[in-house]
């Protein structure tokens, strides 16, 4: 049966979509339908029907309380992107300017970025593409999920078994993700083989909050869910000079780096490194999650007397600047460069 022709239903109200589900559990929740339609039109999806959810205002928007921030579970990629998004969650931000095209992103959903896949014992289904998921478990968001009968509240990074099925109950809809106000700096980073849509190599957020002196650290990508590398952000926590938002001993980017890279392997931190998007061996993906911690970890947090080499390095520059203004005056040459006024700097 072709897409076209399967019944779809599209409330406007958060009660009749859920007594719908209750009604009927085996249809297919569709927001934006950036992967869901891509199967159906292939053929490799046949459902007994559509739940549009698009037109329901509850799930979209963002949210922004003193003590949290709750992104509508419809709300778009591109949503994500917005500068007031990118202040307080640059991680999720940068993780929802990775996926795709600009077009992909008005129409991908948080929602269906986290509930697409398999369920659990539902047999084979497509590795989704569930880069948002990375920084929501290093940011420890906590999906909301409703059903007809009742409300629940999990945290993201136990949404999913270990074969990446999401464990969302018969005629349960994401309504919304919570997430923590932070105070501190935070990224997200992405290899991936080709740019556009294609799926990542590896994905890396990194969290770090001064107010309780903790980091978090998720990998992603190398497997069907990500997790968070605990041991790596527990021992980094002991390694930072808190008052100061640095680091002291350089060799701890390494270090740091390389026991990252050891969550791949680890069960209990970061899950198996088997089913991958894309065949690449395992010690580049090794080196790959090396590269990404370093980076992100240098950009959170820099060397100690790092501000101050910032400063040296601008007062030398200036100093450049005015004596070479003086030895053109000296020798009476123009002061001005044959570039148009618009380009020059002073």
């Amino acid at each position: 049966m072709p897409p076209s022709a399967v019944p779809a239903l599209r409330p406007t109200e958060l009660e009749p979509a859920v007594e719908a589900l209750a009604a009927d559990p085996s249809l297919r929740v569709l927001a934006g339908g950036s992967e869901l339609m891509v199967l159906a039109n292939a053929g490799r999806l046949r459902p007994s029907g559509f739940l549009l959810i698009d037109r329901i205002p509850e799930l979209r928007g963002v949210w922004f309380t003193e003590q949290e921030i709750i992104v509508g579970g419809a709300t778009t990629c591109a949503d994500l992107t917005h500068a007031d998004v990118r202040a307080v969650l640059p991680a999720l931000a940068q993780a929802a300017r990775s996926i795709g095209s600009a077009a992909l992103r008005t129409r991908a959903t948080v929602g269906g970025n986290l509930a697409s896949g398999k369920r659990p014992g539902g047999g084979p289904a497509p590795l989704p593409g569930r880069d948002l998921l990375t920084a929501l478990i290093a940011l420890g968001a906590v999906a909301v999920c409703r059903s007809a009968a009742s409300w629940r509240q999990i945290q993201v990074a136990e949404l999913y078994a270990r074969d990446g099925g999401v464990k969302l109950e018969p005629g349960e809809l994401i309504t919304a993700v919570r997430l923590p106000t932070g105070t501190g700096q935070q990224g997200f980073m992405k290899i991936g083989t080709r740019g556009g849509p294609g799926r990542p190599v590896l994905t890396l957020a990194l969290v770090v909050d001064p107010s309780t002196r903790q980091v978090a650290c998720a990998l992603g990508g190398h497997g069907p869910v990500a997790a968070r590398v605990d041991h790596a952000g527990q021992w980094l926590a002991d390694h930072v000079d808190w008052d100061a938002g640095a680091i002291p001993d350089p060799t701890t980017y390494q270090t740091f780096a390389r026991l990252v890279a050891e969550g791949l392997l680890a069960p209990m931190t970061a899950g198996p490194a088997g089913a991958s998007t894309s065949r690449v061996s395992d010690d580049y993906r090794r080196q790959a999650a090396e590269v990404l911690a370093r980076r992100a970890l240098v950009r959170a947090l820099p060397p100690s007397g790092w501000l101050e080499q910032v400063k040296q390095i601008q007062i030398k520059a200036e100093m450049m600047r005015a004596r070479s203004a003086l030895e053109r005056a000296e020798r009476g040459l123009p002061s001005v460069p044959p570039i148009p006024a618009a380009g020059r700097t002073a």
